[in-house]
């Protein structure tokens, strides 16, 4: 609408001066070394606009013919760019889908249009490292690093790569230069901790903790988490009990739930005199979560009284939550150390089929043996432990490792606060006594799973043919 208007109002000023030139004719003479040139005045207009239109096009037709040659450069080399930054593009997206040869071709096409290294220096990198070529990989990220306005990426670019051949030490050195560039990197600061974790240098990943979580990098319910983990670590080795006992009753306050901070402190509590409070504290701590660190503390607090004794110990213990399953082995075992046959047999016989696991097996072999002599029973029931549910126990979250005790770093993966009292893997097992001498199997092979319906019930006594 407006390009109408617009269109309008140029037609009517041309028709009115148009207008006016007719009814205002006039003449233009003009002398000149002999000549004369009379004309209306109209026609003289005309002549000059044709003559300044004919020098315009002329003008122009000039400069586009000097112009030429570089035009063309111009262009070819923005078409360059273009197909350049399509390569790029079209690289990124090969890395993501997991196509290391496809991201190298266009790494390499990218490379040759832009003909600008620092640009596709970072997809040259990523597309060796996904190829598996380790070294150009480096080289690459070696080259970012060197360069300020990408040294933070390469920085990260090698501590993976060193990550993934396992040079833990290369890893932190890494991660220390990073932090110095980018302190408020969430993968830089978690890398860092959990580096000098396994180095560990546990009291310098506690600041780098507390820095972290400060910065708002590590949420705080999970800052407390790993300064429990630190701390226990710390409590270990420590120089005197006294700077031990306090260093565990901090990871404890961090943690209340923790079950090796608890642990430790009851422990501590307990050489130094005050078993009174050591045992409260894990009683305390039963009543919520029953665990057989807790009952081995116990035991270990009262190790210089009777059995009988300490058999009173473990039933005050448990006495509110006699019926779980902790709290029976826990009576079991410590009323087999005794030979209180028939408690132990009370208990064991209490248990869930679901609930007897290699530990409660083990404990049966013990019964049987013990007050009957019934060696072969026991032998029964040792290997029935071979292929019961499992029992829960310290396992790595990373890698399914399974450890005797809990430490705050996987013992085969190195990584940090990740063993946790859980259900271990389970594997694929054959019950010995459906297989023969020679190998064959003369019976269905039961494939274990971590679902304890799928398991045969054990036997609800402890006799030689329950097996």
């Amino acid at each position: 609408m407006r390009r109408s208007l617009i269109y309008l109002v140029q037609l009517a000023v041309f028709v009115a001066v148009a207008v006016w030139l007719v009814q205002n004719p006039g003449g233009v003479r003009v002398d000149w070394l002999g000549w004369r040139l009379e004309t209306p005045f109209a026609m003289f207009l005309l002549v000059i606009g044709i003559a300044l239109w004919i020098a315009a096009v002329g003008w122009r037709a000039a400069l586009a013919t000097v112009r030429a040659p570089f035009s063309f450069w111009r262009h070819r080399s923005a078409h360059r760019h273009e197909e350049g930054y399509k390569a790029l593009v079209q690289g990124m997206a090969a890395v993501a889908v997991g196509d290391g040869e496809e991201a190298k071709r266009l790494a390499r096409e990218a490379d040759r249009l832009l003909r600008e290294p620092s640009l596709t220096r970072l997809l040259s990198a990523q597309a060796a490292a996904l190829s598996g070529d380790a070294a150009a990989a480096a080289r690459y990220f070696a080259a970012l690093r060197d360069d300020k306005d990408t040294a933070f990426i390469g920085l990260v670019g090698l501590m993976r790569l060193a990550d993934a051949r396992g040079d833990d030490a290369h890893v932190l050195e890494l991660a220390e230069e990073a932090y110095k560039l980018r302190p408020n990197s969430v993968q830089v600061a978690t890398t860092r901790i959990f580096g000098l974790a396994r180095a560990g240098r546990w009291a310098e990943a506690q600041a780098a903790l507390y820095d972290a979580v400060k910065r708002g990098l590590i949420p705080r319910p999970e800052g407390r988490r790993h300064r429990a983990a630190l701390l226990i670590e710390r409590s270990r080795l420590a120089d005197t009990q006294a700077d031990s006992l306090d260093l565990a009753a901090k990871a404890r306050e961090s943690q209340p739930d923790f079950v090796p901070a608890i642990a430790a402190e009851a422990t501590l509590l307990g050489a130094t005199g005050r078993k009174d409070k050591a045992r409260k504290l894990v009683a305390d701590q039963w009543k919520l979560a029953p665990h057989p660190d807790l009952a081995s503390v116990m035991r270990s607090l009262w190790a210089g009284e009777t059995v009988s004794m300490l058999l009173r110990k473990i039933q005050s213990m448990v006495e509110k939550l006699p019926d779980h399953p902790e709290s029976r082995l826990a009576v079991a075992e410590t009323a087999l150390d005794g030979d209180f046959w028939g408690e132990a047999r009370a208990q064991l016989s209490a248990l869930d089929p679901e609930d007897v696991g290699p530990r409660a097996c083990a404990l049966w072999a013990r019964l049987e043996e013990g007050e009957h002599g019934n060696v072969t029973a026991a032998r029964q029931w040792l290997e029935r432990a071979a292929y019961a549910p499992s029992d829960p126990a310290w396992t790595c979250d990373s890698c399914g490792a399974v450890a005797a005790q809990w430490t705050a770093t996987c013992g085969n993966c190195g990584a940090f606060d990740t063993v946790g009292w859980t259900r271990p893997p389970r594997v694929a097992v054959v019950p010995p006594a459906l297989v023969t001498q020679d190998g064959d199997a003369v019976g269905p092979i039961v494939e274990l799973t971590a679902e304890v319906e799928d398991n045969p019930k054990p036997p609800a006594s402890g006799t030689a043919s329950a097996a």
